[in-house]
């Protein structure tokens, strides 16, 4: 399924809200809305966006609450794994739970070595199946994004391989040839760029810098030439 319009337009809006602290009721009206229509595997969605949306917010700002961030973690990979269950082809969807499982863990799961691990495992496995899924349909300018988040978790996995992150790169910029800019929900996708940017070690970092100057023109800073830091 296609990113829309209405997609960008909630999550920009529950970010709005939550920087000025009155996000809570949105994302309670959105849990009511998910509650009273549970046989429709895609009402989690927007429900598990505006949590990620005031996750982003209120993590930012400060240490979330140990117990809050657990339940809220939970709730997230329990909507998404409804609607992937009964809407496998969610391409946001899925993402957004591999971008979960990568980036937005509970501080405090970091004492849980096992729990991590099995997490990213996890999220590995559903980087893997979008692809696959990708490879299945016409190409879309947000697929990259997917093939940056696998090589991320592929290079900070235990048996990283350098070959398959750099085939990884190769495939989606092959792919992207003639992209054009993708500006919605641009805070969620291109995060991958922006950590591919600060490894100076990771392969295919120039086709990554040109990758990201096709898609998020002037929102992600090339990696700085060896020998030199960010300015």
């Amino acid at each position: 399924m296609p990113i829309t319009h209405a997609d960008e337009q909630l999550f920009s809006t529950v970010l709005a809200a939550a920087r000025l602290g009155r996000a809570t009721s949105v994302v309670e009206r959105l849990s009511a809305d998910y509650e009273r229509e549970w046989e429709d595997p895609l009402a989690g969605f927007p429900y598990a966006l505006a949590l990620v949306a005031q996750m982003q917010v209120d993590w930012t700002r400060s240490a979330p609450d140990e117990g809050r961030a657990l339940a809220t973690y939970s709730e997230v990979i329990e909507s998404l794994g409804d609607l992937l269950y009964g809407v496998p082809e969610h391409w946001l969807g899925r993402y957004l739970r591999i971008r979960i499982r990568t980036m937005m863990m509970p501080p405090e799961h970091a004492d849980h070595p096992r729990f991590v691990a099995d997490e990213r495992a996890r999220a590995a496995e559903d980087a893997r199946e979008l692809i696959e899924r990708q490879a299945a349909t016409a190409w879309q300018p947000w697929f990259a994004c997917s093939y940056l988040l696998a090589a991320r978790l592929d290079w900070e996995s235990d048996d990283r391989d350098p070959d398959r992150v750099a085939e990884l790169i190769t495939t989606a910029a092959a792919h992207s040839a003639s992209a054009v800019p993708f500006r919605s929900l641009g805070s969620i996708l291109r995060e991958p760029f922006l950590w591919y940017g600060d490894q100076p070690d990771v392969p295919e970092g120039g086709m990554v810098d040109r990758l990201a100057a096709t898609l998020f023109p002037g929102q992600v800073r090339p990696r700085p030439v060896a020998g030199q830091g960010r300015r």
